[in-house]
């Protein structure tokens, strides 16, 4: 269900980062989420289950999914979806209040997927909290329209 996942990355509270000028606490936040990408893309269940707080919710295409929901069906079809496609981050912007993160990325997402040509805007907000001293995400919004 390629439509539901066509995700990733706008931050939409917060400041500006500069790529080259993170701290290390935004450096840190943005590896934990730039890592449960690519278990998604490697369907790396194990190291994803790691990467997601226990309360995690994740909301796609309508639905809101519990962390073993997400895992045990869309985290596969999204894998193979974004393994199809190409992304290039558009924006993305982090906010902190105390341990908790707001991560808002747009990114352009294109390819072929399913036999269709697609040009998409992505969008995810992904929450992340720091718990026992590692960023573990703890809600994730993904959303996606063409762009033409």
């Amino acid at each position: 269900m390629w439509k539901t996942f066509l995700t990733v990355l706008l931050v939409l509270l917060g400041t500006t980062l500069s790529f080259g000028q993170q701290t290390s606490q935004e450096k840190a936040v943005i590896n934990a989420l730039n890592s449960f990408h690519q278990t998604i893309v490697e369907n790396d269940v194990t190291k994803a289950r790691q990467l997601l707080s226990d309360s995690a919710r994740i909301l796609e295409g309508g639905n809101i999914e519990t962390k073993e929901q997400y895992l045990s069906h869309h985290f596969h079809s999204d894998g193979k979806f974004l393994s199809a496609m190409n992304q290039e981050v558009d924006s993305q912007t982090i906010t902190f209040k105390d341990n908790t993160a707001w991560v808002s990325t747009q990114t352009h997402t294109w390819g072929t997927y399913n036999d269709r040509k697609l040009d998409l805007n992505s969008l995810e907000l992904a929450v992340l909290q720091k718990i026992d001293g590692s960023w573990k995400l703890s809600a994730l919004h993904w959303s996606s329209a063409s762009r033409n």
